[in-house]
């Protein structure tokens, strides 16, 4: 078993009839928690241009056992 990071990204706004989530992971924290603050920012950027400023980001990382992943090289070391 390896050590991995998970990212959740909980996405929610007026009027949806639940929230969406993506998950991401990462080999390490500090990179789940840089990557996660560029993909909100993205997120935000993209919603905003469509309108859409009332639009709530949350995220997580956590720490999770993981069986190697393949082509997933730097993760399996």
């Amino acid at each position: 078993m390896i050590k991995v990071f998970m990212a959740i990204i909980i996405t929610s706004m007026p009027n949806w009839p639940s929230v969406k989530y993506q998950g991401y992971v990462y080999p390490d924290l500090e990179t789940c928690l840089e990557y996660n603050e560029t993909i909100i920012k993205d997120f935000k950027s993209y919603a905003r241009s469509q309108g859409d400023n009332d639009i709530h980001f949350q995220s997580f990382c956590f720490e999770v056992d993981s069986y190697p992943i393949n082509g997933i090289s730097n993760l399996n070391t």
